[in-house]
């Protein structure tokens, strides 16, 4: 009967590493697609930096424009001022060439303005740069190793889940097939240990009587609760 509580031992702690692998098996992808994810948002955020600079630099260049066109304006008005003959009319272009300077202020004005916020976005740009390339290094230096683990996990599993199918032949079939029904309904615990005199799978206290059985470790004794195979802890020194 040791032999037998031993196997269930040692089977759980392989059904036990498989549940391992299936957690790895939902997690790493998650971790491959989050480096992924990191690099994209990264890139379409120093697209959407360099968009806003560029739209900066295109209002600066069109105020530029406004200030040449209002200069020349100013140049041309001042060259007929010599050629008006009627005090009307020398107030008349004194007050355009006034009118369009003040222009000229308020778009040196919201030109100022323009050169601080570009001064903002080269910087904040800077930024967006260095965290795209500590993304992109992120994602070299752990893509490939996440890569070959997800590759193999399914191989680890079948490996672990072969090696506990063979220490179930030597199990009785209503066993084996007790054993199949706890790892699928149970959260893949079939076996649990006495813990502090209560079932290590669902709390039950253990009766005296059932914890004598356990320490003899000569039939198997089953949960009165969750109906997990109960072993005690010294066969964990058989395993």
């Amino acid at each position: 009967m040791q032999e037998t509580l031993k196997t269930l031992a040692n089977m759980q702690s392989l059904d036990d590493a498989i549940g391992r692998y299936k957690v790895l098996q939902e997690e790493l992808p998650k971790q491959l697609n989050d480096l992924i994810d990191a690099v994209t948002q990264a890139t379409a955020d120093l697209v959407a930096g360099e968009a806003e600079k560029l739209e900066i630099n295109k209002q600066q260049r069109a105020l530029e424009g406004d200030i040449k066109a209002y200069q020349d304006k100013i140049r041309k008005h001042g060259g007929q001022l010599a050629d008006i003959k009627t005090n009307k009319e020398y107030k008349a272009l004194n007050s355009e060439i006034a009118y369009l300077k003040e222009k000229i202020s308020e778009a040196e004005s919201v030109l100022l303005d323009l050169m601080e916020q570009e001064a903002a976005a080269k910087e904040k740009n800077l930024e967006l740069k260095e965290a795209l390339d500590k993304a992109e290094k992120n994602k070299l230096n752990k893509e490939g190793d996440l890569r070959s683990q997800i590759a193999e996990l399914e191989g680890k599993i079948e490996s672990t889940r072969s090696e506990r199918n063979n220490l179930a032949r030597s199990l009785p079939t209503p066993l084996i097939k007790r054993y199949g029904n706890m790892i699928k309904n149970k959260g893949n615990k079939a076996v649990a240990y006495n813990k502090d005199g209560s079932c290590g799978g669902c709390g039950f206290v253990i009766r005296q009587q059932m914890r004598i059985e356990l320490q003899l470790m000569k039939k198997i004794v089953y949960c009165e609760n969750c109906g997990r195979i109960l072993l005690d802890n010294a066969v964990k020194n058989l395993a």
